[in-house]
């Protein structure tokens, strides 16, 4: 094996530096990105994964942005499914169990409506496609805001439970509809 020689430790730091740069520039576009959202926390700490395949690209990122809100909502889902299952459920509960539910697939079909168009943009009518974008979009808001109004009424520990998951969703929904809407 080969000592390190000045030109292998130039060559190293020459690459390091650029492999920095390059990923400091990705990452500062979703920071600034964020910035502009309501939750831009939750936003850089969802996205940045992403700096590589978003690079500095604005419909990367709100690609992005909706693919890591689908993949939350159907984990979501699967877990409120596995809440209402093998649990004594006040009536009130199991009400509202099943009808987030409902307004959780409603959302996660709409999440795939948005990333369908997402990736037929092009042509003369792209304006009224990224409407369609953003009104399904906001339409899975509603839907996981919906949810929650269900649970209005009850107390206890489902609510709670519950709401922590809606509440991610949701933040990071509206953050996905405010990355979109600077496209447009």
């Amino acid at each position: 094996m080969q000592p390190f020689t000045c030109a292998m430790l130039s060559l190293f730091a020459i690459l390091t530096i650029s492999i920095s740069a390059t990923s400091d520039a990705e990452t500062d576009f979703i920071k600034a990105s964020c910035d502009t959202t309501h939750y831009p926390d939750l936003c850089y700490k969802t996205l940045s994964p992403y700096a590589n395949t978003v690079q500095k690209n604005a419909m990367e990122l709100a690609n992005a942005a909706l693919v890591v809100t689908f993949k939350s909502a159907k984990s979501t889902s699967k877990v409120i499914r596995g809440l209402s299952k093998g649990h004594d459920l006040s009536m009130r509960d199991g009400e509202a169990v099943a009808d987030c539910v409902e307004n959780i697939s409603d959302s996660i079909d709409e999440m795939k409506q948005s990333m369908v168009a997402m990736k037929d943009l092009d042509g003369p009518d792209f304006n009224e496609k990224m409407g369609n974008v953003k009104t399904w979009v906001s339409a899975a808001l509603t839907d996981e805001d919906t949810c929650m109004d269900g649970f209005e009424e009850n107390d206890g520990k489902m609510k709670d439970t519950i709401r922590g998951y809606i509440v991610n969703v949701a933040q990071l929904t509206s953050n996905a509809l405010a990355l979109i809407s600077m496209i447009s």
